[in-house]
């Protein structure tokens, strides 16, 4: 982590909630609903900051959900795993679950309340996409993914 970074001042109840929950937690969630043109997500906030570990991004999934699966990996991380780019997770869900970075052309979109939280930083935080494969285990960069689910998970490791 940057030696220049700055806990950002709050200014308003979301952003003191985001706060107390990293100070108390390690981390906070935030759930983003699903638009016409964005499917539903929830990235992590304050794993770099107090893990030094990307956060993590899981996009088309219900609240729940997405929330079990992140609070099981933040679990494994604050146990000292670390998770990288291109591994295959397993033990949080009944199927492997792939990581894949987020290219910071898609952190404006989808990463805003980290970017400032890490507004004192000198370079953008490390994130990582959590993907999830098809019925058939299949995940969306292999043939004959199931494009049904392209509307419910974007891959965003690649610019835009």
């Amino acid at each position: 982590m940057d030696s220049e970074f700055a806990l950002p001042e709050a200014e308003d109840d979301s952003d003191r909630k985001l706060l107390s929950d990293i100070e108390e937690y390690g981390w906070h969630v935030v759930f983003v609903a699903e638009e016409p043109d964005t499917p539903r997500f929830a990235f992590t906030v304050g794993l770099y900051y107090r893990y030094a570990h990307p956060e993590i991004l899981v996009m088309g999934l219900r609240q729940p959900t997405a929330h079990s699966l992140l609070h099981s990996m933040v679990a494994r991380i604050q146990h000292g795993e670390r998770f990288e780019s291109g591994a295959f997770i397993t033990g949080i869900a009944s199927f492997p679950l792939a990581l894949v970075p987020v290219h910071t052309d898609h952190f404006r979109e989808y990463l805003g309340y980290g970017i400032w939280f890490y507004r004192s930083l000198s370079a953008p935080f490390p994130a990582l996409q959590l993907v999830w494969p098809d019925g058939s285990g299949l995940f969306p960069w292999q043939s004959s993914y199931d494009v049904r689910f392209n509307g419910l998970q974007r891959v965003l490791h690649r610019a835009s």
